[in-house]
């Protein structure tokens, strides 16, 4: 049964002691990371889809390898509300944007919020709570854990934790807003730092002045504050008006998506055939196929009547290699043929493996029979090379 708020449903870890047994690390090791941590990431800068500069920080090995653990030892255990929608791990109910949409699916009215500089307005005080009150881990072994997963008192947008501190920030208070919320007639979700609110019914608008008060309060108790200029509030029944939740139209009791993208995406696989034909070997090519893939895959998963009929057209022109890449892809497997069993453990070998096995699969369409011997190849040279998920265990 899905809770109304978060809940940690073990006992709490006492001692740092007991937190390193739990980690799989000796207590030094973790003490040494935790003092060094901030200065463990390698910041580099990502243009959004607004065209703007946003910063971002990536763990270090060790650091990371840590972090993966404090997910899979500590966050994935908590039992997560239903209204939080983004980057939480659940096998029985799985999040994201498409289930984000699905909540508001039918509503008659939407109002959409996103909070300014979410991640990096996130104060280590606010994560030690999470600890202390939520986990009900004692003082020294919360103020650990945060330094673990913070960088110069704030979380790092980059971490692989930091999604599911974004959820558990208002693991105290968010679901007596929620309820609220719920009382007056509204369903509310959070993707992250998306807020969508919506209503079966059209609402005036001192209620909606009201509500997004009401909401921007639970934000205010953090020090966060809400985008102004990404407010948005809309009818159903506005012709003129998107209507979209997370990119997914919802003016119907089924989330879909509008005439014009679906005419766009058909467009797109027009455009990859007509690629195709003109040279389905180029660097170029393989990009864009990768992204009109991407563009089907939301038809498929939205069961769009049309997504069979793409999906086959795109299997009909996939990219593929010429004779000088799969020279190259040749010359690189006899290198990572060679290299010394015992790199076969480092990171950035494994993941040369990883994308060697890839690179083959594509090979594979037009040359299967080297394409099988190099993988055999590799495959037996690098048979004890952990999965993706016990990489970072």
């Amino acid at each position: 049964m899905a809770k109304d708020k978060p809940y940690y449903p073990h006992g709490p870890i006492g001692s740092l002691a007991i937190l390193a047994k739990t980690l799989g690390v000796p207590p030094k090791l973790l003490s040494d990371l935790a003092k060094k941590a901030s200065s463990s990431y390698t910041p580099f800068v990502i243009e959004t889809k607004g065209g703007k500069q946003r910063d971002v920080y990536e763990p270090k090995y060790e650091l990371k390898r840590l972090q993966k653990r404090i997910n899979s030892r500590l966050f994935e255990k908590i039992e997560y509300p239903h209204y939080l929608q983004g980057g939480v791990k659940d096998e029985k109910q799985p999040r994201d944007y498409i289930e984000n949409s699905k909540i508001h699916a039918g509503s008659k009215f939407l109002i959409s919020l996103d909070i300014r500089n979410f991640y990096e307005n996130i104060r280590i005080d606010s994560v030690l709570s999470i600890f202390n009150h939520l986990f009900k881990f004692p003082e020294d072994v919360s103020t650990l854990l945060a330094s673990l997963v913070t960088r110069e008192g704030r979380v790092p947008q980059g971490a692989c934790t930091s999604s599911y501190i974004a959820n558990l920030i208002f693991h105290n208070s968010e679901y007596g807003f929620v309820k609220k919320l719920r009382d007056n007639g509204f369903q509310y979700s959070r993707l992250l730092d998306d807020v969508t609110i919506s209503a079966d019914r059209l609402v005036p608008q001192e209620e909606v002045t009201k509500t997004i008060k009401y909401v921007a309060g639970l934000f205010s108790e953090h020090g966060l504050r809400l985008r102004q200029s990404k407010t948005k509030v809309e009818r159903a029944d506005d012709l003129k008006s998107a209507y979209t939740v997370t990119g997914v139209w919802v003016g119907h009791g089924t989330p879909k998506i509008r005439r014009n993208e679906r005419d766009m995406i058909r467009h797109s696989v027009y455009i990859c055939e007509q690629e195709h034909a003109k040279n389905r070997y180029s660097e170029d090519y393989h990009a864009l196929w990768n992204k009109v893939s991407g563009q089907v895959a939301k038809l498929t998963r939205l069961k769009h009547a049309q997504a069979p009929k793409l999906r086959h057209r795109m299997r009909n022109i996939l990219p593929l290699y010429d004779s000088k890449a799969t020279a190259s892809i040749w010359r690189e497997t006899e290198k990572m043929l060679k290299k010394p069993k015992k790199s076969h453990t480092k990171i950035g070998v494994i993941n040369a493996y990883r994308s060697l096995i890839y690179q083959l699969g594509i090979l594979a369409r037009t040359d299967k029979a080297l394409a099988r011997a190099l993988r055999r190849q590799l495959q037996a040279r690098f048979s004890g090379v952990p999965s993706k998920a016990l990489m970072w265990e």
